[in-house]
């Protein structure tokens, strides 16, 4: 006999007028035994049902078993009982048994389900509960409806069963925040979509959406409070991104537009901020970039799901022409290829009633006792699934020939549609541009009254009335300077530095850097040392106030390049002092704590594999330990150290045959 370790001590069942009681293994038993006998049962009476077609035969295109087989599988006499056998199958006798044991809600809610032919069907379209977890998706889905008269009919009863399937087995919150969150609450989840579809703030097309893509925007694993702050934020900063008609880039665009790919970007997130939040203040390469861009969509009820690439992360997302690959290769390009089985399925899913030839064939599958199987790769061409397949790409093939059914207008008018309902009118110029026709915004201005399209600013609609402008991204500025001049480009070997443009935040195995120090008044010692702490030091030299010659011979720029021209007289009126020789591993990590030097490790090497956010961390630690203005050394600062006083090419002349004298190899 089977045990089952159950809550329950003992459950009374009243056999005429002589109660019985029966232990909680018995119980369990019994409901084990009771549910067995329904799923042999619908076996038997389903086998029975079938026609004697012989499957390879019917793999011939208008042989008379492909015509039997056609007729057969376009019929929905099965379909109550093929759903109520996948539930059973799937959820197994005794995992309903040990749900049903927990108390008596949980009995009335399995006998429910087992009673409701429709909804059965409804989650077998669906893709059934996940992990076969109908019992806890019954509970969410009646308490869903309890705490909502809306969450019965038309799409918001599709939600509410989209999110009672997802959610059977509980979400994870990701660690996105302050706290590691423990599971979504899919009440809230659905509550908190609800609200924003009656708002209008969900893309028009939400409310055509199936169960089985609903299901696509449920299952994130971000709080509900960040998905409001996602529309907010959207409707804020981008508002064209919102009401464009590119499906294909709405929502997901604010990825290109604001989230550059670059790596290190997550080493300054915020512990006070969302996950999401910090991606779109540091960026990140393509896995953040893509959990991003499915954020921006489930925000505003559009279905996603990862794609994986090799070496690649990407995503696929809903659009009414069919889903689309957004952040990477097309389709086919991901792991194995194993992405066109998706495609292949919410292709054959957009043909509506079809599509339940393939849904009939699998169960029957399910049946006969087959393994389950996606994509032909699983060697299934001789079984029901095989069937199911070679159904589901034939639907496929002939509705290419057919346009799909146009998605039609919401009930009522979106936000974004309220906004875009009328063009831009004199008075919305009026209203953004004031008595001047000028928008006026911390140190930066905008005149456009014409409305002529400009390719720096772009000018838009706004959820709050009028116009209003977005700004660019703004490029960092500035040079970096790198001492011996010989990283990348030999035509500078042994120059005492050669300058790049200051951009991102890269760090390579030979990037260190050298402090400065404002001198603060009073007496200059030549040289003075810093106490760092632990027995850790950092000396620095006294540099004179004096005037040179600052340039180079550059005169076109590139990615490693700067122009260096025209050269001209610079003074340097106040002296500082700078480091006497470069910060060395021993130095930045009791700084900062860290060593990331990869090019050798020895506290007494400099410190290498340092980015611009990592040498201005250090400087500041100085200062804070030291009381100096410590920092790093501007542009001239550095030439005027390095050139000491030299006026030639290099500091031994500008005969380059003597260099073998000097350069270190």
């Amino acid at each position: 006999m089977r045990v089952f370790t159950l809550a329950l001590a003992a459950i009374v069942f009243c056999m005429a007028s002589h109660p019985t009681v029966v232990s909680a293994a018995e119980a369990g038993e019994a409901l084990v035994e009771r549910y067995t006998g329904m799923l042999d049962e619908l076996r038997a009476e389903l086998t029975a049902k079938l026609p004697k077609i012989d499957l390879e035969n019917a793999k011939t295109p208008g042989s008379p078993e492909a015509q039997q087989l056609k007729k057969f599988l376009g019929s929905d006499a099965l379909d109550a009982k093929l759903a109520k056998y996948v539930v059973l199958h799937d959820a197994t006798p005794k995992g309903l048994a040990e749900f049903a044991l927990q108390g008596k809600e949980q009995a009335a809610l399995v006998k429910r389900l087992l009673a409701n032919d429709e909804l059965m069907k409804q989650m077998l379209v669906a893709g059934g509960a996940k992990g076969g977890k109908y019992g806890p998706a019954m509970k969410i889905y009646t308490d869903i409806q309890k705490a909502s008269e809306k969450a019965k009919d038309g799409v918001l009863q599709r939600l509410a069963l989209a999110t009672s399937l997802e959610h059977a087995m509980p979400v994870k919150l990701g660690k996105h925040g302050p706290v590691d969150r423990p599971n979504v609450d899919p009440m809230k989840r659905y509550l908190q979509f609800e609200k924003a579809y009656l708002g209008g703030e969900l893309d028009p097309a939400f409310e055509h959406l199936t169960t089985w893509d609903l299901r696509y925007i449920v299952n994130g694993d971000e709080s509900d409070e960040i998905l409001v702050w996602g529309r907010e934020m959207l409707r804020n900063f981008r508002p064209d991104q919102i009401y464009t008609t590119d499906y294909n880039w709405r929502y997901v665009g604010l990825v290109k537009s604001n989230i550059p790919y670059g790596s290190g970007g997550g080493a300054y997130d915020k512990p006070e901020l969302d996950f999401y939040q910090n991606i779109l203040m540091n960026y990140g390469i393509c896995g953040r970039q893509a959990f991003f861009g499915r954020f921006m969509l489930r925000c505003f009820g559009i279905p996603t799901t990862a794609r994986g690439e090799r070496g690649h992360a990407a995503l696929v997302h809903w659009t009414p022409k069919g889903w689309v690959p957004c952040l990477g290769g097309g389709w086919g390009a991901g792991r194995g290829g194993r992405d066109l089985d998706l495609r292949a399925v919410t292709q054959g899913r957009a043909t509506g009633k079809p599509y339940m030839q393939v849904i009939r064939a699998r169960s029957i599958g399910d049946v006969l006792g087959e393994k389950r199987a996606w994509g032909f790769k699983s060697g299934v061409s001789g079984t029901w699934n095989g069937i199911a397949l070679r159904i589901q790409q034939e639907i496929i093939e002939e509705a290419k020939a057919v346009p799909l059914e146009a998605i039609g207008e919401p009930n009522e008018p979106t936000l974004a549609m309220k906004v875009m309902a009328s063009p831009i009118t004199p008075a919305d110029r009026k209203i953004s541009y004031g008595k001047n026709g000028i928008i006026s915004i911390p140190a930066a201005a905008y005149s456009n009254p014409s409305g002529e399209k400009r390719k720096d600013v772009t000018e838009m609609k706004s959820f709050a009335g009028g116009l209003q402008i977005y700004l660019p991204g703004f490029n960092r500025t500035g040079v970096t300077i790198l001492r011996g001049g010989c990283w990348r480009i030999d035509s500078y070997l042994c120059k005492s530095g050669m300058r790049l443009p200051s951009s991102s935040f890269g760090r390579y195995n030979n990037w260190g850097l050298r402090a400065a120090m404002t001198h603060s008044g009073g007496p200059t010692p030549k040289e003075l040392t810093l106490d760092l702490g632990n027995g850790v030091t950092m000396e620095m030299v006294y540099i004179k106030p004096g005037k040179f010659v600052m340039g180079g011979e550059v005169t076109k720029g590139g990615k490693w390049t700067c122009v260096e021209v025209p050269k001209h007289e610079v003074a340097i009126t106040k002296g500082f002092y700078m480091g006497k020789y470069e910060v060395t591993q021993a130095q930045f990590k009791a700084m900062t704590g860290s060593n990331p030097s990869s090019a050798s490790k020895d506290p007494n090497c400099p410190a290498d594999n340092i980015d611009e956010r990592g040498a201005w961390t250090f400087c500041k630690s100085v200062a804070l330990k030291t009381g100096q203005d410590v920092r790093l050394p501007t542009e001239a600062e550095w030439e005027f150290s390095c050139r000491a006083g030299s006026k030639t090419l290099w500091f031994f002349g500008d005969d380059d045959s003597k260099l073998g004298d000097y350069a270190w190899y």
